[in-house]
């Protein structure tokens, strides 16, 4: 991508298609082609594992996208935060989840923000900084339910597509039915529909798991795996 190319590290120095394409209008201007496109799955990655990796790597692919950032939150405003590893444990286990892999790439803007980030104000600040980049938020089927109670989501939605995952073992009518929702309540919303294979896994399951001393090999980058282990990341009882 030569001088186009976004340093991603270095976000957190701003201040604060083909496929199919179910839900794509063409209502406005505020999503013309611009240079590049490039996605974003935020999480706590807590810790990252495969599932994540797919998502990332099924939405480069399939809207042939340039990049996908991860971008761990710093202090999510939907999560407590008790069982949270530090900031710096979680960006070394997507540096190392990602690393080797092309297109996607690790963002520590979010980390180095102050205080509760939201996702409308990472989006605003990063067109403000690169408006020739396309944005594309990636979102899972249940975070699509209650997406309206999300903080501006009308701002999101201006400064983003969305891609909204959903698992191919769920009925998707609801989810189809609340995307038009939004398409018809936010004006020029767009929403793309990614369908992924079944994945029986989470953050919280693996970190009880490794409570345990259970093997989570199969699930998470041997890499990550190795740092857990070495850091004893996760060896308390949650609550404590």
């Amino acid at each position: 991508m030569g001088n186009r190319d976004i340093n991603m590290e270095k976000l957190s120095d701003i201040e604060d298609n083909t496929g199919v394409i179910p839900y794509h209008t063409e209502s406005d201007n505020l999503h013309e082609r611009k240079s590049v496109s490039y996605g974003i799955l935020g999480g706590t990655f807590n810790p990252i594992h495969n599932a994540h990796i797919e998502l990332a790597t099924a939405a480069l692919k399939q809207f042939h996208l340039d990049k996908v950032l991860l971008m761990p939150n710093n202090k999510p405003a939907y999560k407590s935060l008790y069982d949270i590893v530090s900031n710096e444990d979680r960006a070394e286990m997507v540096k190392l989840a990602v690393q080797g892999i092309d297109g996607l790439e690790f963002s520590d803007m979010e980390l180095n923000r102050p205080g509760l980030t939201y996702t409308c104000d990472t989006l605003e600040l990063l067109n403000m900084k690169y408006p020739q980049t396309e944005w594309y938020f990636i979102m899972g089927g249940d975070s699509i339910m209650y997406f309206d109670k999300w903080k501006e989501p009308e701002k999101i939605v201006r400064y983003a597509t969305l891609i909204v995952s959903v698992r191919n073992d769920i009925n998707k009518t609801t989810i189809h039915h609340k995307i038009e929702e939004l398409q018809s309540k936010y004006s020029g919303c767009r929403i793309l529909f990614e369908e992924m294979e079944a994945v029986d896994i989470s953050s919280s399951m693996l970190r009880k798991m490794i409570n345990m001393n259970e093997d989570v090999s199969s699930y998470m980058d041997k890499r990550v795996v190795d740092y857990i282990k070495d850091r004893q990341l996760y060896m308390i009882n949650e609550g404590d």
